[in-house]
């Protein structure tokens, strides 16, 4: 597991499985040392995807949906702002 960026326990699992996986295709001997280097690079692939916990993207997709809608809504006062000075 990386030092500086640990998995959180769920992908922790993940990688296991998906080690376990690998491994059990591999001929028998020599499993445990590639089954270490399989889990090296799982790990490694799964740190490097950035993954966010699903409230916190639940969070920023409420946030997108706000001010979307605010935009619209500052859009349209500026079209009523700019037809007003081209009409006086």
């Amino acid at each position: 597991m990386a030092a500086n960026r640990p998995l959180p326990e769920a992908l922790e699992t993940l990688a296991e499985r998906v080690t376990d996986a690998v491994s059990g295709l591999l001929p028998p001997g020599g499993q445990a040392d590639l089954k270490a280097r399989i889990d090296g690079v799982v790990e490694s692939l799964l740190t490097r995807l950035d993954l966010v916990p699903r409230e916190e993207y639940e969070r920023a997709l409420n946030t997108v949906s706000r001010l979307e809608s605010r935009l619209t809504l500052l859009e349209g006062r500026l079209a009523a702002l700019e037809r007003r000075s081209t009409e006086g």
